[in-house]
């Protein structure tokens, strides 16, 4: 049956203010990024015959000495680990397509193997290491380094020590000219995944587009993700060079074509419901699995509205925070839209159509991190989950179910909207009907669902969500511009985490660090609101946006004052008021109620970041200009400044993601974002950073509201600088949680 598209309700047109927060739902940004890095050139994809296996090579790891600076030297080599005699050693080497590092210039190796926390168990044994022959006439005598003296001696060639080879790649960028090289290919075997075979840079080795889960398709479609059976072939090398397929995006005005943008940032790759990949990246390949304990894990979930964007997205390039951090990074795919997030109760049971289906995949690849990451040189005990903006609220939903509690250590929720609630099975359901009725389908028929074609399904999905949002009593969602959400149950997803909170039926064993940027909903404004708005035009302009008597009371408090001389002071102070609202006043308050069940918890805000269009070459959005606005965090947080040819990451923007960096891997390694003396060997170069040695970052404690400033150069400590502001909103206004609970009541403030 062909769909035809709806049309517009009689009684409720949609205002270009109601279209535009639909269409940019959960402050999904959609910047204007350069189109020249969508292809990349001269890609190599075949496999290379007879790649070394790691394995085999019993300890290969990947050492920099990694300022985040895109233009200072990095001194890369490649620590191999094993004791062999020269000879082998230089095999070794060439095996990895190098040669030993060439010891006419080794001034570097001993700050560098005394500061690396990337296989320091091994390096403390390590006295000498082979390096390249400066006498190339002795057949018997061979030149080593000593790391005590820094300098090269002569030792017998069949002497038994590990080995520098030389480490010639580039770091992984992408652009129209860059020539990606793939060739320098290595195999890792999984305890339960089988085979893959990927690459490395200059920071990392790179195994890309594993699959997770099985394909959705058919069948699958709309149900949890199935467990991949590995077969008899566990030993056949998969192809792990290149990102997999994204997952579905959200349509755009009506089409149900990809979004160009969109298109972009997912490196150009194709959509397909085919999209449960995941990819791992880590500066080492252990000597033996299940031996000594790996490095830290840190394991990446996107945000875009449970819309749009994907784990291959060019802005979280992980290289730099691989490298300098010392730890293993997997970022992944999860199922989008209605595909993610279908349910329609009671009409199809959740025994048929379970819901939360987003959720659901990103747990089961963190449950393929317990079970396989061990191989790629990491500790499947210490895994830091962290995501921003939906992949934040997505870390809220794992402090919320407890089937997730044992798949994760360390939480850090970047941008949540921790004022927004959880969805309720209604608002879910009726989505879901809705899909159900413009699909043709009965409301009972998954199957007629399952049976049609993606395109058809996103057609239907606007129609469905549309006629949600414009449904009475769902106004409120427009404000939120967030439709779709995880879903309460009362099963899988117990409660929404206020009540959690309340009752202390969250994860209180995590440790949890989350935040915002200064100006989140800046990001936003200009597409709502695209020119200043006259003073005599305010109430008219907002009845659109603030839609609920209570939060047009915002401008009633004395610190949203409109400043008269200033003309564009209404979009100024709108931006201040939701930005506390949805953002910095939610955090507060959800600090006080984790901090008083115990909880160790730290909270921040950034003052500074770095726009992701720019990193593209396209300019900063204007009403962002001197403010830090939503995802502004996001580059700082991965070093990703110069993942396009042509543009650095220098100065103070290189400085500041060193500071971002250090505090959040300290915390994956630690539990605590403050370096301490007796871990220094683990934490590597964050031990060394002034920046972050130099301020301490206090754990939350009810009632101070102390929160950790992060600025461009040295951070600060404030203390209850947003707490008047926010005392003023929970007795005037409240938060959407409290007045759209799932469960429709009204949830006092807790404590």
């Amino acid at each position: 049956m062909k769909l035809q598209k709806k049309q517009p309700h009689k009684n409720k047109m949609m205002t270009p203010i109601t279209k535009t927060l639909f269409v940019a739902s959960c402050l999904a940004v959609a910047a204007s990024a350069s189109p020249l890095y969508r292809r990349q050139s001269s890609q190599e994809s075949s496999l290379v015959q007879d790649a070394p296996s790691a394995g085999d090579l019993a300890g290969v790891h990947l050492l920099l000495n990694n300022d985040l600076d895109s233009n200072t030297p990095k001194h890369p080599v490649i620590f191999l680990s094993r004791d062999r005699s020269y000879n082998e050693s230089r095999h070794v080497c060439d095996q990895l397509g190098e040669d030993l590092v060439d010891s006419a210039n080794l001034g570097f190796a001993k700050d560098l193997l005394d500061i690396t926390s990337i296989a320091a168990d091994d390096l403390k044994r390590v006295s000498r290491l082979w390096v390249k022959n400066t006498d190339t006439n002795s057949s018997s005598s061979c030149t080593a380094f000593d790391r005590k003296s820094a300098d090269t001696i002569q030792l017998p060639c069949l002497t038994k020590l590990p080995a520098l080879c030389a480490n010639t790649l580039p770091r992984y960028q992408i652009g129209l000219e860059v020539h990606i090289d793939k060739s320098k290919q290595i195999k890792v075997r999984t305890p339960h995944a089988g085979t893959y075979q990927g690459y490395r840079d200059q920071n990392q080795f790179r195994f890309l587009g594993i699959k997770y889960a099985q394909p959705p398709l058919g069948r699958l479609r709309f149900l949890p993700p199935q467990r991949i059976a590995v077969g008899d072939d566990a030993d056949k090398a998969k192809d792990a060079t290149e990102y997999g397929f994204v997952c579905m995006q959200g349509v755009d005005d009506g089409d149900a074509k990809p979004n160009a943008t969109w298109t972009r940032f997912s490196l150009g790759a194709a959509e397909s419901e085919d999209c449960l990949h995941l990819n791992v990246f880590t500066p080492t390949l252990p000597s033996k699995q299940g031996g000594k304990k790996g490095l830290p894990v840190m394991v990446y979930v996107h945000g875009g509205s449970f819309t749009t964007f994907s784990g291959s997205s060019p802005v979280f390039e992980p290289g730099n925070l691989v490298s300098r951090g010392g730890v293993v990074v997997v970022t992944l795919n999860y199922r989008l839209g209605i595909f993610g997030f279908f349910e329609s109760p009671p009409s199809l049971p959740r025994s048929k159509a379970t819901g939360n289906l987003a959720i659901r995949d990103q747990m089961a690849a963190l449950q393929w991190v317990q079970d396989n990451i061990v191989a790629f040189g990491g500790d499947p005990d210490q895994v830091t989950i962290f995501g921003e903006s939906a992949g934040g609220y997505s870390m809220r939903a794992m402090l919320s179910i407890p089937s997730a509690f044992g798949l994760y250590k360390n939480v850090i929720s970047q941008s949540d909207l921790l004022g927004i609630p959880f969805s309720s099975p209604k608002v879910a359901g009726d989505i879901g009907a809705g899909l159900l009725k413009y699909l043709g389908c009965s409301p009972s028929d998954l199957a007629c669902a399952q049976s049609k074609t993606a395109a058809q399904v996103q057609s239907a999905e606007q129609n469905a969500t549309m006629d949600v949002t414009l449904a009475d009593g769902n106004e409120w969602l427009m404000n939120a511009g967030c439709v779709y959400r995880p879903t309460i149950d009362g099963e899988f997803f117990p409660g929404d985490f206020a009540e959690l909170v309340r009752t202390g039926h969250y994860n209180r064993k995590a440790n949890i660090l989350w935040g915002s940027t200064r100006d989140e909903m800046a990001a936003s404004l200009p597409s709502i609101f695209p020119d200043p708005i006259p003073l005599d035009q305010k109430d008219k302009a907002l009845a659109g946006y603030l839609v609920e008597d209570r939060t047009k009371k915002l401008f009633t408090s004395p610190a949203y004052a409109l400043n008269k001389s200033d003309p564009d002071t209404i979009r100024n102070e709108l931006s201040i008021a939701v930005t506390d609202l949805l953002w910095a006043c939610g955090i507060q308050r959800m600090s006080r109620g984790t901090a008083a069940q115990h909880s160790k918890v730290y909270t921040y805000r950034m003052d500074h970041g770095r726009d992701i269009s720019s990193a593209f070459g396209a300019p900063v959005p204007p009403f962002c200009r001197g403010r830090v606005c939503h995802t502004d965090d996001i580059i700082p947080s991965f070093g990703s400044g110069d993942i396009r040819e042509g543009f650095a990451q220098t100065g103070s923007d290189a400085r500041f993601s060193r500071q971002v960096i250090d505090r959040f891997t300290t915390f994956a390694k630690t539990g605590s974002p403050n370096p301490a003396e007796k871990d220094s060997k683990m934490l590597g170069l964050a031990a060394r950073n002034a920046d972050v040695t130099g301020v301490h970052w206090p754990e939350y404690e009810g009632g101070s509201d102390k929160v950790f400033v992060f600025e461009e150069e040295m951070s600060r400590v404030e203390v209850g600088q947003d707490t008047e502001r926010c005392q003023w909103i929970e007795k005037n206004v409240h938060y959407d949680y409290q007045v759209h609970a799932p469960n429709g009541k009204f949830v006092p403030i807790f404590p």
